[in-house]
């Protein structure tokens, strides 16, 4: 059996039974396998995201061919036999004779030997035509016809269609569908973009620059986890999608400006933000978890912000004494708010398994505790910025829109001077200034971002 296959099988576990992001733990099982041909890491890499982009499908088609639905048999025999149905459904250079064995062994290697034959009758019915799952009418059921096409749960179809319509909710499906270019922020204090691309072709890595952040580099593929590439340890960059380099460029602090980052784990904003008010300025990185906390402040070292600050503190109650906040308040104030995250479905496929309509629900509400909480932590005529790395209005317009009506000493305020001018700025623009990023339009993460100018008048008491 192949080493790829055993490294998808484990990653697949580890999602399906411990809660685990697909790319962290990844990178961990091909870090730990040590040396192995790139072939085989590029391959567990297209199995591991081919059988969660995809699973949805692969769990109809093996239910077509299974006395029991997939979510009844044991894990193991799950992950074997999507691994399997990948191949035989979107391989089909591989053989099928191949694909099946290497499915039926890898249900031995998981423990699973009794099921190998239960893996092998599923798969070689299947493999007599490999034929993907028959879709649900267009004309009778589009959205249900939609959802299968493109493997997605038919409530967030529902939602995106309510939202855009039929025809452009089905390209943002199909975009989700498609890998995700790894990206990385330049480090301005430690290099420009030229010398950091120098570095990375020195060791191999191509690179081109990106379409609308100054400081982005998107990585050609194959390119191996960040923390792997030659400058990291020298802080020439940090692992950021354009998109959420673009939520830092929005908020466009000054230089000089006392920032809280609300929300701040993994610290990529954080520390981009530091980076833009530069050594007269400050950044209060808050998370609620220590360790995430801690994560920021190394992510800090390395790139040589001295002036952020991380903190564990929960952002929906006050900022405790020892935060050292100023008393007239911030500048600026990020909630990169807990969320769906529906916009990352390329990176983390797995997160439309796991989301539920309930789940929105009790996330929208935790946002709009933080924008109460945090909207007080705002000086006077200072800018709130609330994003989210979802698709969902009711994480982005509707809570913005809930909370000017209760906080009349806020008003949305126009994008950055020459934003609206610039093309590449523009096409992430909406018609009402706020920062909106479609992966079927931009090729880059989903997100939302919104600039709050707080008057200084009608203060609550």
């Amino acid at each position: 059996m192949s080493v790829a296959r055993r490294l998808a099988a484990e990653v697949l576990t580890r999602v399906e039974q411990g809660g685990a992001f697909a790319n962290l733990a990844l990178d961990a099982a091909l870090r730990s396998a040590g040396r192995i041909e790139p072939r085989e890491a590029a391959l567990a890499t297209e199995l591991t995201y081919g059988a969660l982009r995809w699973q949805l499908q692969l769990d109809r088609a093996i239910a077509a061919f299974s006395d029991r639905r997939p979510e009844e048999l044991d894990v193991p025999v799950r992950v074997a036999l999507r691994i399997g149905a990948f191949e035989l459904l979107h391989h089909p250079t591989v053989p099928a004779r191949a694909a099946v064995h290497e499915a039926v062994e890898l249900a031995k290697e998981l423990r699973a030997g009794r099921a190998s034959g239960f893996v092998n009758a599923v798969l070689r019915k299947l493999a007599e035509t490999r034929a993907r799952p028959p879709l649900p009418s267009r004309e009778a059921d589009p959205i249900g016809h939609v959802a299968a096409k493109w493997a997605h749960p038919r409530w967030i179809v529902e939602r995106w269609v309510r939202w855009l319509g039929l025809d452009e909710a089905e390209k943002l499906c199909a975009a989700n569908q498609e890998q995700a270019p790894a990206a990385v922020r330049v480090n301005r204090r430690r290099a420009t973009r030229e010398e950091a691309q120098a570095a990375l072709s020195a060791n191999g890595v191509s690179s081109i620059t990106g379409r609308y952040s100054p400081d982005a580099l998107v990585l050609g593929a194959g390119a191996p986890p960040a923390l792997d590439l030659e400058g990291w340890e020298r802080g020439l960059f940090q692992a950021q999608d354009e998109a959420a380099q673009l939520v830092s460029l929005y908020a466009a602090p000054r230089e000089g400006d006392r920032v809280l980052d609300a929300c701040a784990a993994p610290g990529g904003k954080a520390c981009h933000l530091a980076e833009l008010v530069g050594p007269a300025g400050s950044v209060l990185a808050i998370d609620l978890h220590e360790r995430k906390a801690q994560i920021i402040a190394e992510a800090a070292a390395r790139l040589g912000h001295e002036n952020l600050r991380a903190l564990a503190a929960d952002a929906t109650l006050p900022l405790p004494h020892h935060a050292g906040a100023p008393p007239e308040g911030f500048d600026l104030v990020l909630i990169d708010a807990p969320c769906s995250g529906l916009g990352t479905l390329r990176r983390h496929p797995e997160v439309k398994l796991r989301r539920t309509p309930e789940d929105v629900d009790r996330l929208a509400q935790l946002q709009g505790k933080l924008l109460v909480r945090c909207g007080e932590s705002v000086k006077p005529r200072g800018l709130l910025v609330y994003a989210v790395c979802t698709l969902l209005p009711e994480e982005s317009d509707e809570q913005v829109a809930r909370f000017l009506a209760e906080r009349p000493d806020f008003r949305q305020e126009p994008p950055p001077a020459g934003w609206a001018s610039e093309q590449a700025h523009a096409d992430c623009l909406d018609d009402r200034g706020r920062l909106r990023t479609l992966t079927h339009r931009t090729g880059t993460d989903g997100f939302f971002a919104v600039r709050l100018r707080r008057t200084g008048h009608n203060l609550p008491a």
